[in-house]
């Protein structure tokens, strides 16, 4: 005859363990948690940190430089920075800010939207621009293109003497004498400078429309 079993109301089935309940998890799980927390402040702080240089400065803050002082609060590599400029970047935008992050002259400094540079005039009042040139404009565009480039052949690609227009490049810190060549003379050599890419909005040379 079969042995029967009987479960009395004092007997119980013993349950599987859920993972809240094996030992150690907890404790690991928060330790996860303000770990997760502590990261996010980390990123959020030093983004507050960039956006604070920024507001700042009235011009192209190198990328170094930013690292330098962000370094002092939490050490990041270089990649891992310019991820955090990009989140403020998309942020901005995302928020319909009235500026924008943009990275000009190999550096990186806020611009207000072009659409409220009517309202900007109205608070400044007026100011006199000092527009370029047509001149100007043309041999501007030679040396970004050409550069280094001299004198003489700034005039053999224009057609016309370019030594008052170059000098009052000069003068408004758009071009530079990066050299001398070495040929009879040793006329002087021409490049354009981070003043001219500020000028344009433009990163770096690579950015100069393609002809």
């Amino acid at each position: 005859m079969s042995k029967e079993i009987n479960l009395t109301e004092n007997e119980t089935i013993p349950k599987k363990p859920s993972q809240l309940e094996l030992p150690g998890f907890q404790s690991a799980f928060n330790r996860s948690q303000q770990q997760f927390q502590q990261e996010r402040f980390i990123r959020q702080h030093i983004k507050r940190i960039v956006e604070a240089l920024l507001f700042s400065s009235n011009a192209p803050i190198p990328f170094t430089k930013i690292h330098a002082i962000t370094d002092t609060f939490h050490v990041l590599k270089p990649r891992q920075l310019r991820d955090l400029i990009a989140e403020l970047q998309q942020e901005y935008l995302s928020q319909q800010r009235a500026f924008r992050l943009e990275e000009i002259a190999q550096g990186y400094m806020l611009k207000t939207c072009e659409e409220y540079s009517d309202f900007l005039s109205q608070l400044h009042g007026k100011q006199r621009e000092d527009k370029l040139s047509q001149a100007a404009t043309e041999v501007l565009a030679v040396i970004a293109y050409k550069h280094p480039i001299t004198r003489q052949q700034i005039e053999a690609i224009r057609g016309v003497d370019s030594s008052g227009v170059i000098q009052s490049l000069l003068d408004r810190g758009l071009i530079e004498v990066t050299g001398r060549l070495e040929t009879a003379g040793r006329p002087s050599l021409y490049t354009i400078t981070k003043e001219f890419l500020e000028h344009f909005g433009l990163k770096n040379t690579h950015d100069l429309p393609r002809i």
